[in-house]
């Protein structure tokens, strides 16, 4: 799987528009769609952005791992263990 996937998979499982994620993350629409397409990649600072708006880690949306869930919330599980 590639970042562009994983993208577009987020904001299809939350059942959102790409004019709804592109305002949220102030860009234009045809920037997301660029990153979703793959003809486009986001600079470290909109996937942090992209990151904390899909509440999810860049090592998920880079494909480093299958772990959806957010660090902070895995930060939070492993502490009250």
């Amino acid at each position: 799987m590639l970042f562009h996937e994983r993208l577009k998979g987020l904001r299809e499982d939350k059942d959102l528009t790409q004019q709804e994620v592109a305002e949220a993350l102030h860009i234009e629409r045809n920037t997301l769609s660029g990153y979703e397409i793959g003809y486009r990649e986001p600079n470290l600072d909109m996937l942090v952005k992209i990151a904390d708006y899909f509440d999810t880690t860049l090592d998920y949306l880079l494909c480093r791992t299958s772990l959806k869930v957010s660090f902070s919330k895995l930060y939070k599980k492993n502490k009250n263990e």
